[in-house]
């Protein structure tokens, strides 16, 4: 019995992927415009996921994040695979800094859709978008 619960887990956590940084809208707002710098920003959530400079000195730092879970009724035996769907999570955080590095603008974007594939594909286009704990 043992053994099957520690296989069930198992399937359960190679249902989930996830990659980039989470940065949450408590955190983006904890940053100032006007007082705190790109050191500040990266101090504090690590080094971002995209950075850009412009030829006017203005840098761009974005925080991406994507994670994907499997429906449950991929796991049915048998029809799972002919029935699957997937819920997707997805955010982006920009920070925008002067040409001396103060944070000039922040803007952040969330997006969550589900997705059918095989005989479900287009039947999960209006689910609710998966949450991820904050």
């Amino acid at each position: 019995m043992r053994r099957i619960i520690v296989l069930c887990a198992f399937g359960l956590l190679a249902a989930c992927a996830a990659s980039g940084v989470k940065v949450t809208e408590e955190q983006a707002q904890q940053f100032k415009v006007g007082t705190s710098t790109y050191s500040d920003v990266v101090g504090v959530l690590g080094p971002p996921t995209t950075t850009s400079v412009s030829s006017d000195g203005t840098r761009t730092a974005m925080y991406n994040y994507s994670a994907v879970r499997s429906q449950a009724q991929n796991f049915i035996p048998y029809i799972g695979g002919l029935v699957a769907g997937y819920d997707t999570q997805a955010s982006s955080v920009t920070f925008t800094f002067n040409n001396r590095g103060i944070l000039a603008s922040t803007s952040s974007t969330e997006t969550g859709v589900g997705t059918g594939t095989n005989l479900a594909a287009g039947a999960n286009a209006a689910a609710p978008p998966y949450q991820l704990p904050r």
